[in-house]
């Protein structure tokens, strides 16, 4: 999923009977999350069936159906935009920097929820200025030992990553302060999940 700033990618394989070959569908978000409380209504093994018409699709999940309208064009090329050259590699523990993103963005901006990280070798320094809050900063132990570098992002997209991935370690893998961003779970135990944030411009 992508809405022009940020890109949400997610692989799960599973066994899909039915299928002859590929089928490339879009699907409003509102429709998934429909099916995700229908489907977190049942047994984690109950099967989910799927149908299709030219405009619908038909989520069939024990004696309940789900229809959603499918949405008409394609979906973009993201396989174009995901980064192919970020050397600079970062580690975190997700809770810890999820638990200091939500204090010092209290005081982030309401016009553009900028916060500045700082990588400096054995950690990132987080932070962010309001003209009329203050000043918030904040430091949490990091794998890194590169240059000094600062990049600044939407921290209500970093919220939104970290309140998928709570525990475990993320790496963090950067170009340079102005490229887009890849934000990983190291031990991904749900598929292959790859966030994409482009960078607040300074």
């Amino acid at each position: 999923a992508t809405d022009g700033s940020r890109l949400s990618l997610a692989g799960q394989g599973v066994a899909a009977d039915g299928l002859k070959g590929e089928e490339r569908l879009l699907i409003p978000r509102r429709a998934l999350g429909l099916l995700r409380r229908l489907a977190g209504a049942h047994e984690s093994d109950t099967p989910i069936s799927i149908a299709k018409d030219d405009s619908h699709l038909f989520f069939g999940v024990a004696d309940s159906v789900l229809i959603a309208r499918t949405i008409s064009g394609d979906f973009p090329n993201y396989e174009a935009i995901l980064p192919q050259s970020n050397g600079i590699n970062v580690t975190v523990e997700a809770d810890a920097i999820r638990e200091a993103l939500e204090r010092v963005s209290l005081l982030a901006s309401e016009h553009n929820h900028g916060i500045s990280l700082m990588l400096d070798p054995g950690r990132v320094t987080l932070s962010t200025t309001n003209s009329d809050a203050g000043e918030a900063t904040e430091s949490v132990d990091a794998s890194y030992q590169g240059e000094p570098l600062r990049v600044a992002f939407n921290c209500l997209y970093l919220l939104d990553f970290f309140s998928a991935v709570k525990t475990g370690q993320v790496e963090i893998a950067l170009k340079d302060e102005q490229s887009a961003a890849e934000f990983r779970p190291v031990e991904d135990q749900l598929g292959q999940f790859r966030y994409i944030l482009m960078p607040m411009r300074s």
